[in-house]
């Protein structure tokens, strides 16, 4: 199932404005944004995307 759900640069910085900015739990991010949980860990642990940085959801 590798590659279903890719994680875009931009999901990544929607994931850390959810997590950092909004304080929703990694668990709660990945629902929102369609990621496993594992992958969120990884860019809110700098794993993958390291360059990302929050970014709003859009409307």
């Amino acid at each position: 199932m590798r590659g279903r759900f890719p994680c875009t640069f931009e999901m990544a910085c929607y994931v850390l404005y959810l997590v950092e900015i909004l304080g929703l739990s990694q668990t709660e991010a990945a629902i929102r944004v369609g990621l496993n949980v594992g992958s969120v860990n990884h860019v809110v642990h700098g794993r993958r995307h390291p360059t990302a940085y929050p970014v709003p959801l859009p409307s």
